[in-house]
């Protein structure tokens, strides 16, 4: 597995944007933000391309993101938000290039579809955490310190992910394994692909927003049908912001109770991962320890390496 080193002042930091538009005073804004942390931002450049729904074309998308890996002045790559286009990238990205150059990636949303094949295909530990444009900017002190504290190693280990919202645990136990997940939506589209995640063994993670309940419901079959909760050693359902569909005496909780109940793991749900103001950074592939009657999350090792 290649060794990821840790983030420092002074190092550059590149902004990509793999998938949706961004606004350029977002960007702007967000640039002041990571220079005043003591980093370097260096703008790819496609990265304030606009084409349609994407930002820009496939071929320079996928540049900037090759680029990124493969200058060795560049130390950690943040995507500048998500949207959708990071799947139609995926047959072509080099996946060696990646392997050898193993840099700080930090994405979510639709860089799942990044993510956990970058962790299958190269064992590179990338992270589940704020973007540029969305939460980084626009979160709170709890999202900027949990991804600063966990890219740039300063975190003891194991470290419990603090858990600050609600939670409810649906079915109670303890497992151990690698922690594999991100974006509901994404998960389902990954289904059936070459890209569909291995996830027996593992601590899967969900979450989702903008959805309603009829969607989610068929989500959850899909990758019940797919075997993703095949031999999974525990789930934990993160944010599902902004759900459409709700009825009192039907809330998004009973929902996912019902849509998880023949999961045989322990099973929890509200924990600060996803699209909300508010949400930790979990870092793709590593060993994690999940206890689901009190909602406890463990990072078991460091995912970056000390420089």
């Amino acid at each position: 597995m290649p060794e990821t080193f840790s983030l420092n002042s002074g190092d550059t930091l590149a902004i990509i944007s793999p998938a949706g538009v961004s606004q350029p005073e977002a960007i702007g804004v967000g640039v002041a933000y990571i220079e005043s942390l003591g980093l370097k931002a260096k703008v790819m450049p496609h990265a304030r391309d606009s084409r349609y729904y994407l930002a820009g074309s496939d071929e320079d998308r996928l540049a900037d993101l090759h680029a990124a890996f493969a200058d060795p002045a560049v130390k950690g790559i943040l995507a500048a938000r998500g949207g959708y286009g990071c799947m139609r990238l995926l047959p072509q990205v080099d996946w060696e290039l990646i392997r050898t150059n193993p840099k700080v990636f930090i994405g979510f949303s639709d860089l799942t579809s990044i993510l956990l094949p970058m962790f299958e295909r190269t064992g590179l530990i990338g992270f589940h955490g704020p973007m540029l444009t969305s939460n980084l900017i626009e979160g709170d002190a709890y999202t900027r310190s949990e991804l600063w504290k966990m890219v740039m190693g300063q975190n003891r280990y194991p470290y419990e992910v603090p858990n600050i919202r609600p939670y409810e645990c649906f079915n109670p136990g303890k497992a151990e394994g690698r922690l594999i997940g991100g974006n509901l939506s994404l998960l389902t589209s990954l289904c059936g692909t070459p890209y569909q995640p291995n996830t027996q063994g593992a601590i899967l993670f969900i979450e989702d927003w903008h959805e309603k309940y009829y969607s989610l419901d068929r989500q959850f079959q899909q990758l019940r049908l797919a075997g993703i909760f095949d031999g999974i050693a525990g789930l934990i359902l993160g944010d599902f912001t902004e759900i459409e569909d709700s009825w009192d005496a039907y809330s998004i909780s009973d929902l996912l109770r019902d849509l998880t109940r023949d999961i045989n793991a322990p099973i929890g749900y509200g924990f600060p991962v996803g699209h909300g103001d508010q949400t930790a950074t979990l870092p793709i592939g590593a060993n994690a320890r999940f206890e689901a009657s009190s909602g406890r999350l463990e990072i078991l090792s460091a995912p970056v390496v000390l420089r």
